[in-house]
């Protein structure tokens, strides 16, 4: 185990002045780096929050897991061509007090998604707020874009299969 030097510090801070180690941990703290030095990420700083997508694809693969859930979704884009976007989706531990597990969305899947596209457009990234998977029925074609009208959710909803035609 490799030991940082505040856990060093207040170790033998601990040890020489008879402080709790609880007191300890609260001086190391002190010398620490900020927390989002290498830790994890605001969501605004990869995806465009101030922008809201819908895709509509089929799922390549769901991995159920913390800090994120991730899934690869295959998206036909305009021209024709098949892109895999990386969905990052709440924690698993969120997702399960929700009811989900990890065969919630399986590879085959079609889904609609909305949320929030990556700042790189490149990169094929999307902050996934809503999702749904294809049921049967008809709509009005309008289902897709109702998915960002709603609250943000960890629920999977079921659209018609009207909704995922182009």
């Amino acid at each position: 185990m490799k030991w940082k030097l505040p856990v060093l510090i207040a170790a033998c801070l601990t040890i020489a002045s008879g402080i709790h180690a609880h007191a300890g941990r609260e001086l190391a703290g002190v010398a620490e780096p900020a927390r989002g030095e290498g830790g994890h990420h605001a969501i605004g700083e990869i995806y465009d929050e101030e922008r809201m997508i819908v895709l509509a694809g089929e799922v390549e693969s769901f991995l159920f897991g913390n800090p994120h859930s991730l899934l690869h979704v295959r998206v036909v884009d305009e021209g024709g061509r098949v892109r895999t976007w990386a969905v990052e989706w709440r924690a698993a531990n969120r997702l399960s007090r929700a009811g989900l597990t990890g065969d919630a969305l399986a590879p085959g899947d079609p889904v609609a998604l909305c949320g929030h596209p990556g700042r790189n457009p490149a990169a094929y990234r999307l902050y996934l707020l809503n999702v749904a998977r294809r049921a049967t029925g008809s709509d009005s074609g309008e289902m897709r874009e109702a998915l960002c009208e709603r609250e943000a959710s960890p629920e999977i909803a079921e659209l018609p299969r009207a909704a995922f035609s182009r």
